[in-house]
């Protein structure tokens, strides 16, 4: 079961959300928005320094999982974040977050001659992917 997803640019702007699952609303979405930015850049930094080795962005920090809830992780070579939450049993979807970036996100919003960065992303298409199937009336 998926809550929600976060889509942050390079600036840590959440540029999209979206929530479907969330037991427990949120007061103030911003700074929830914030915090998780936040947390994330910290984690990675900790991440890289206390590795014996250089961390690999293929294999380094993809998720992580509480009693509640399992946080999955992408991020781009272009500093987008990808984050969705979803039920502590999901199995990992990383390749999901790949997919829905180079498939949804990179076809809809950045070839896009409209969007422009720091904006949020209100495109019909990326939110709704799935073309409606028009049917002709006989």
């Amino acid at each position: 079961m998926i809550y929600n997803i976060y889509i942050f640019n390079k600036d840590g702007l959440c540029v999209y959300y979206e929530e479907w699952n969330k037991r427990k609303q949120s007061v103030n979405l911003a700074e929830d928005q914030k915090l998780l930015f936040g947390m994330l850049y910290s984690l990675k930094a900790f991440i890289s320094t206390s590795s014996p080795k250089p961390i690999d962005p293929k294999t380094g920090f993809h998720c992580f999982k509480t009693s509640t809830y399992k946080l999955h992780y992408y991020e781009t070579l272009s500093c987008i974040k990808f984050i969705i939450l979803t039920d502590p049993n999901t199995p990992d979807l990383r390749e999901d977050l790949k997919k829905i970036y180079s498939s949804i996100f990179v076809e809809y919003v950045v070839k896009n001659p409209i969007y422009q960065l720091k904006s949020t992303i209100k495109f019909y298409a990326f939110v709704n992917p799935i073309k409606p199937n028009f049917k002709q009336k006989t």
